[in-house]
């Protein structure tokens, strides 16, 4: 059977779905979506995709589709996920889940409702590197983990595209747009555990300064009203610590930096793909009196957006189990609003007490 799939937000990211659906077989990208029908069509016309529609609703109702992948900005990811999942379609719904966790527990409240499939755009999960180090902790390589650090910083790098800055769109900064990522990285190769507390700050230092300069291109200073560095503590239930930073502005010795380390009382683990001079991946173990630095020698090539797309096909068909789950996706959320909560009250917050199934979620 041939696979029908939609996509809803014709911006930058769907094309990198579309990178993807263009190298799966038994697949057919019907139509396509957008607040901007000129959008839409010039969309349709790149990627020779049938249909083009100015809202999404129209898509949902006129196409019989089996897929959608939902490459809305930020704001819009809740509801056209929301609805396609009432529609009876798989979801794939770019990173961050939501705006808050409040969306985010709605849009888990909905798969568990519907026996639906929902999936979170985290291609990080699909580095080769990554699964090396995945299978090392889940054989026990690493003993048991007790800590993690999470790093994802630029030293210029606030986006001067789309309302990254603006938090009524975006919900966040950095922690939101690049920091998402590795968090959800780090505390899914940690075993997933439940957050217990967060303590947490957000500056704004740079993004709203006249003088600022960008290497990313240029946005409304006078708009910019999201953090440009976040740092964290979060202790897990099962006693693990980690710690965090996300970052687009900051006096930092190295234009990108998104190293993970983890700790185990058996060996280490150090991720670091984008840093020249260090291998995507480190294994430290115990020898005798010595700790040795272990070097996997090489990866398959991998192209993590088509590895993402071709995931999510196999879900669709039955064929695999969702790697990236809701829940997961929805307990990074609780975090990252934890993170910002805590800023803002200058105190330690209890997830479970602020964020927990049991009490309706801050919005």
């Amino acid at each position: 059977m041939t696979l029908k799939i939609g996509i809803i937000g014709c911006g930058g990211i769907a094309a990198t779905h579309m990178k993807g659906y263009a190298a799966a077989k038994g697949i057919e990208v019907v139509a396509c979506a957008d607040i901007s029908l000129e959008r839409a069509k010039a969309f349709a016309t790149k990627f020779d995709i049938p249909r083009a529609y100015d809202d999404y609703k129209k898509l949902l109702e006129a196409e019989k589709l089996n897929a959608v992948s939902v490459c809305t900005p930020n704001y819009a990811h809740s509801e056209p996920t929301m609805l396609a999942l009432d529609a009876g379609l798989a979801v794939l719904c770019e990173k961050p889940m939501a705006m808050n966790a409040a969306e985010a527990s709605e849009m888990v409240d909905k798969v568990r409702a519907k026996k639906g499939l929902l999936t979170i755009g985290h291609h990080f999960r699909f580095q080769p590197y990554v699964k090396f180090a995945r299978q090392a902790i889940e054989r026990g390589d690493l003993g048991q983990i007790y800590f993690g650090r999470s790093h994802a910083l630029r030293r210029r790098g606030i986006p001067g595209w789309g309302q990254f800055h603006i938090k009524e769109k975006s919900g966040g900064g950095p922690l939101v747009d690049i920091g998402v990522h590795t968090l959800d990285l780090i505390v899914w190769l940690m075993g997933s555990p439940e957050p217990a507390t967060v303590s947490g700050t957000v500056y704004t230092k740079f993004g709203n300064r006249k003088d600022f300069f960008t290497t990313w291109g240029e946005y409304k200073r006078d708009e910019y009203d999201v953090e440009d560095y976040a740092c964290g503590m979060v202790k897990f239930t099962n006693g693990a610590t980690l710690l965090l930073e996300a970052s687009w502005a900051a006096h930092l010795p190295e234009m990108d930096n998104y190293r993970q380390m983890i700790l185990g009382d058996k060996g280490g683990a150090v991720i670091s793909p984008f840093l020249a001079g260090e291998p995507p991946l480190r294994l430290m173990y115990s020898s005798g009196e010595a700790v040795v630095n272990a070097v996997p020698e090489a990866y398959p090539e991998v192209d993590v957006y088509i590895a993402e797309i071709a995931h999510f096909l196999a879900c669709v068909r039955g064929e695999a189990e969702v790697l990236i789950k809701p829940e997961e996706s929805l307990n990074i959320q609780r975090i990252m609003d934890s993170v910002y909560l805590s800023s803002e009250r200058g105190r330690e917050v209890v997830v479970a007490e602020e964020f927990g199934a049991k009490k309706k979620a801050r919005r």
